[in-house]
Formats: C-alpha cells, structure tokens, sequence
C-alpha cells in the first residue's frame, strides 16, 4: 500500500507521482524540513503544517490531488512557494537532520515538481482543508527545539522518527 499524489487536469499528471509509505514518510520530511524554512504568510504556514502532519496516521491514506489544495484568488504565488518548497527540498536543504539518507526521493520530487508546474489551480470558497487564509492554530506552529520545524497537531516529525528508531 502506498499513496498518489495527483494533479486532475494537469498534461504533467499521467497518473500522478505514487509513493510507499516509507517513500511517503521521506517525502513530507523533506517538504517540511523545507517549507519551515521559507513559510511566511498564513497559506504558506497551513501546506507547511500540512506537510508536517502528512502520513502520521492512516498508513496509505495521505496522497492528495493539487485540485484539493485550497487554492485562492492569489494561487499564482501560492503555486510558485510551492514550487520553492519543491526546489528547496531537492537540493537537499537541511537533509543532514536526517536520521537516514533518502537518495531515491529526488526523482519523485522531480516528478511532483512537473506535476505542480504544469497544474492550474482554481481558487475554492469552501475546503475540507479549512480556510488557508486564515493562519493554523499558534500551537501548530511552534518549532520543534531539536530540529526547528512546526510541531503541527502530531509534535516533531524528525522527533517522531527518533524515538521510533530508540523504541
């Protein structure tokens, strides 16, 4: 079982990016290791926290379509802090928090990366998701002391990942 990550509409879709669990895991870490670093406004702060909290529960339940997002009427720059998220992760950007070392990520966050470049998305007034307008709750947004990422609804990914690995 694993988790796809699609873009309806898209040309660069063709069945979207599909990810294991353990693949999925590896994607939202380095998303979030990421994301925290460039998220400024309240959209921004809410996919980053979404990104924190992505797969800690529900195991091959955590894929999403772009379309889900909920996109704006200022979608243009939400779409390129994406992009910058996307582009920030693979150059590695504070991989050595790691426990361990994901090489086999790149080709999938390359394949995200074409999948959201060639996506259009549509403004929603109404999103499972909530209102992105909105900044998360202060508490989902406190940094983690060790690691310096959003604690999100769940506590520390990273964190998360040590204690497991010490279990």
């Amino acid at each position: 079982m694993g988790n796809r990550f699609t873009a309806d509409g898209s040309p660069y879709d063709a069945g979207g990016v599909y990810l294991s669990n353990g693949a999925t895991d590896v994607f939202y870490d380095v998303l979030t290791l990421a994301g925290c670093s460039l998220a400024e406004t309240p959209w921004q702060q809410n996919l980053v926290v979404r990104f924190a909290d992505g797969h800690r529960l529900g195991l091959g339940c955590d894929g999403f379509d772009l379309g889900d997002l909920p996109w704006t009427t200022e979608w243009p720059g939400e779409k390129t802090f994406l992009l910058r998220v996307v582009d920030l992760a693979a150059s590695r950007h504070r991989w050595d928090l790691l426990r361990y070392d994901p090489p086999v990520i790149s080709a999938q966050l390359a394949a995200f990366g074409g999948m959201v470049a060639g996506f259009t998305p549509v403004p929603v007034r109404a999103s499972a998701w909530g209102d992105w307008r909105k900044p998360p709750p202060s508490d989902r947004l406190s940094r983690c002391p060790s690691h310096d990422l959003y604690e999100g609804e769940f506590g520390c990914r990273l964190c998360e990942h040590v204690a497991a690995s010490c279990g």
